[in-house]
């Protein structure tokens, strides 16, 4: 009975230490959280104290820009931009010339061996006489470079210049604005083809796609045609040389003879067209011709009726 007592409050006592030591470990880490806490909000503040207060975030980067018509977005390069064009001066040459020459014929032919000479050709040739002079006239393609070099050499042949004009036209700023909107239309152009190839679904946009390049197509080749003129004119100047030899006057013969014959069938041939115009005279004045028919007709009893009167 003593052991079990003794027991008993060994046992008693063991759980009661153990229930001590377990209050004690509770109590040391509720003392610990609030101060590990507060260490982490102090550290925290100190550094956001110690960060500057003004910091201004950097902007967002702008959005690719998408094209128009879909495709897939260009990446701009910054600080770039594209550097002008540099097109030289587009300049149409042309040249009025008139010289007096000894000989046509040999002036002509040695004209045209300068205007090869040159690289350029004799593009129209108009021969003419008068009863006082000879003339040729030539219309000669050179190069923009041989033009001033080859108006020296056909001076050689003059005896006597009469005028020589020389107009120099300025055609850059159309030349670059043809230029330039051709290149837009051929974009437009090719979006729309590539409308058609990939987007269109329906007849509806594929007729409607198709009249748009057609329309733009149009206008692509207008103004193809007018810069392939352009650089024609820019690439080879024009000269309109007058050759003239002067003549002793001699009047000009008479090409045609008109026969007695043919002067008699024209003579009937004028006297029946007369007929028939006083034919259509008559007819269409037939109201007056009436009346005066029946004057003819009725005149002495109009006369009879007027002396009857005079004598009463």
């Amino acid at each position: 009975m003593k052991q079990s007592i003794s027991c008993f409050a060994i046992l008693s006592i063991f759980c009661f230490a153990i229930a001590c030591q377990n209050a004690g470990n509770a109590d040391f880490s509720k003392a610990e959280a609030p101060q590990a806490m507060t260490s982490s909000t102090e550290a925290w503040a100190n550094e956001t104290e110690e960060a500057p207060q003004d910091f201004d975030e950097p902007p967002p980067p702008a959005p690719p820009q998408q094209p128009i018509g879909g495709g897939q977005p260009q990446q701009q390069l910054p600080n770039s931009q594209p550097e002008p064009v540099k097109i030289p001066r587009q300049i149409i040459k042309t040249a009025n010339y008139r010289i007096q020459v000894k000989d046509v014929n040999a002036s002509s032919r040695n004209a045209t061996n300068l205007a090869t000479k040159h690289g350029g050709y004799v593009s129209d040739s108009e021969l003419t006489n008068s009863s006082y002079e000879t003339t040729n006239t030539l219309t000669i393609r050179v190069p923009a470079n041989q033009f001033d070099s080859l108006l020296d050499d056909l001076g050689s042949e003059a005896i006597f210049t009469q005028y020589k004009r020389i107009n120099s036209h300025d055609v850059t700023e159309e030349y670059v604005d043809i230029t330039t909107r051709l290149k837009t239309k051929i974009a437009v152009r090719d979006r729309y083809v590539d409308i058609l190839r990939t987007k269109a679904k329906t007849v509806k946009d594929v007729l409607d796609a198709e009249e748009q390049i057609r329309i733009i197509q149009e206008e692509i080749e207008a103004k193809e045609g007018r810069l392939r003129y352009l650089k024609d004119q820019v690439g080879m100047s024009t000269i309109r040389l007058e050759l003239y030899q002067a003549i002793e006057y001699r009047p000009e013969p008479n090409a045609f003879h008109e026969s007695f014959w043919s002067k008699l069938s024209g003579g009937l041939k004028n006297g029946w067209e007369l007929m028939q115009g006083l034919v259509i005279g008559l007819v269409s004045i037939w109201p007056l011709v009436l009346l005066f028919v029946l004057f003819l007709w009725k005149r002495r009893w109009i006369w009879g009726k007027i002396r009857r009167r005079e004598v009463d």
